[in-house]
């Protein structure tokens, strides 16, 4: 208004005087101007409110919705535009993973087997002295090979090979199944050995380990930049006199852990991905006929999969047989009781926190009135997040769900079963 401005700032001291009261700061003469209160306990009472409110969060968990498609095409010599009514026409409303893709692998290996079962396929033996003298006995006999003429050959000289004992021989073994994934990526300072024997290349598994052994076996030696250039003008003589291709990325293998196939036909099922972070949108808790909770992050894929056929987010009842006690996702409220508190209604509103996200087993959450800390990944925890109350409880195992409208009054509490 006209009297704000700081031009006509001489305008308008009447109101001032209405609003303020002049008050002296020190015996020197200054002083401020300090607003009168409606009443007396106003600040008190503005502060007692304050603390009294509940925050709501806008929640926008869309997953999945029906799509409408409209397509173009003839009809009767004329072009028009036609509704799609067949088909699958959901539209996923997030990221369903990770652009790396992963691919199945089975890495070979070493078992220890006996020499009678070792010759069923004697070129699988690790031992290249001892594969070599059966290949030399083998060829001996010719076409008259049997297995036991083999057997006693050996057994006549004490089951020995020069000072080797083959009673029993270590051959390599490919798992039956593929518990492992790869995917491509650069070397770096972080290549020891453990994670070079994780290489699903035995060649460049060699050559690596023969230049890490070159440089003190310190792998912030050997695959620095620098590092990386010295071995590969060296291939040669690490890969045995052979030549080989410069090395800058390898594939790596790995469990598979919460990776998931891409689809269910064809080589789509020996690719793997992995959610995306930020989809786990899901955290389920359940609790048995002794009232212990048990937990789980519900899959993006899982829920996506579930909600095309009509079904809960959460099975009703888990593999283990215990009952769903409630759901919750980010921006929901929980109220953390006190021990023996009977909750009927919400008293203590520093006692309610936010769900932010959850893992595996695992639920973070951060007090209700805090919008944002003020000492970084101390005051909150790591990630400005914690799944501890500050009261020290876990929250999971004792919160109540509450169901807040946008009003921030709670029409509803999830309470104990």
């Amino acid at each position: 208004n006209k009297a704000a401005l700081s031009s006509k700032k001489d305008l308008r001291y009447d109101l001032q005087h209405k609003l303020c009261t002049k008050v002296k700061t020190d015996e020197l003469g200054n002083y401020i101007w300090q607003f009168n209160k409606p009443w007396d306990s106003f600040t008190q009472d503005v502060r007692k409110e304050l603390q009294s409110i509940i925050v709501s969060f806008k929640q926008n968990l869309r997953v999945i919705n029906k799509m409408t498609n409209y397509y173009w095409h003839y009809e009767n010599g004329k072009k028009v535009q036609t509704k799609q009514v067949k088909g699958d026409r959901w539209t996923i409303r997030k990221s369903l993973h990770k652009a790396t893709v992963s691919s199945a692998v089975r890495l070979q290996t070493r078992k220890a087997v006996r020499l009678s079962d070792a010759l069923d396929n004697w070129h699988l033996i690790a031992d290249k002295e001892i594969r070599k003298e059966i290949k030399h006995v083998i060829r001996l006999y010719g076409n008259h090979f049997d297995k036991k003429t083999i057997l006693k050959y050996f057994k006549d000289r004490g089951n020995l090979i020069g000072k080797k004992s083959i009673s029993k021989v270590e051959i390599y073994y490919t798992p039956p199944t593929a518990e492992l994934s790869a995917n491509r990526i650069a070397l770096d300072t972080t290549f020891d050995r453990k994670k070079i024997d994780a290489i699903t290349d035995s060649g460049i598994r060699s050559i690596l380990l023969r230049h890490l052994e070159n440089n003190e076996n310190d792998p912030k030696i050997a695959f620095t930049p620098e590092g990386i250039a010295e071995m590969n003008r060296n291939l040669k003589t690490l890969n045995n006199g052979k030549e080989h291709k410069p090395i800058f990325k390898v594939r790596k293998a790995e469990a598979l852990g919460l990776k998931f196939p891409v689809g269910q036909n064809g080589s789509k099922t020996k690719k793997f991905v992995e959610a995306d972070k930020g989809t786990n949108l899901f955290f389920a808790i359940y609790i048995d006929d002794d009232c212990n909770r048990s937990f789980e992050s519900i899959p993006f894929n899982v829920a996506v999969e579930r909600m095309k056929t009509g079904a809960d987010v959460a099975p009703a009842i888990n593999e283990e047989g215990n009952k769903l006690l409630f759901v919750l996702s980010p921006g929901d409220l929980v109220y953390v009781p006190e021990e023996e508190e009977h909750v009927d209604r919400i008293q203590k509103v520093d006692r309610i926190y936010k769900m932010v996200s959850s893992s595996g087993r695992q639920c973070f959450f951060v007090p209700m009135p805090i919008a944002y800390p003020i000492v970084d990944t101390k005051e909150l925890g790591n990630n400005n997040k914690a799944e501890r109350a500050w009261s020290g409880e876990f929250i999971k195992k004792e919160c109540l769900k509450l169901q807040v409208n946008r009003l921030g009054i709670i029409t509803k509490i999830f309470n104990r079963l």
